[in-house]
């Protein structure tokens, strides 16, 4: 997990810049910096590219599928970040083995 968050630390700063550079912010979207309404207005493909995105970047065990992961992140209505529920859908897969 702290790998993870310097990982996260270290790409952010890239990451702003090149969003910041971008006329359409749906095609650089990054699973950490979209709304939960983001999140919704995404194709069912973009989900699953945005969720393997995810996957390659945070997860250095990837227990779970992107497309798993796209359909946690469907079902989770919970408030808070769309990082946060990635987070926690593959953790609680983690736990759950």
């Amino acid at each position: 997990m702290a790998g993870a968050l310097l990982a996260l630390l270290a790409l952010a700063p890239a990451a702003l810049g090149a969003a910041a550079l971008s006329n359409d912010s749906t095609d650089d979207a990054s699973l950490l910096y979209l709304s939960s309404s983001d999140w919704e207005h995404q194709s069912a493909p973009r989900k699953v590219a945005l969720a393997a995105d995810f996957m390659r970047i945070f997860c250095t065990v990837q227990t779970m599928s992107a497309a798993s992961l796209a359909d946690c992140l469907d079902r989770d209505k919970a408030d808070g970040a769309v990082f946060e529920r990635a987070m926690a859908c593959v953790s609680a897969l983690s736990a759950g083995r």
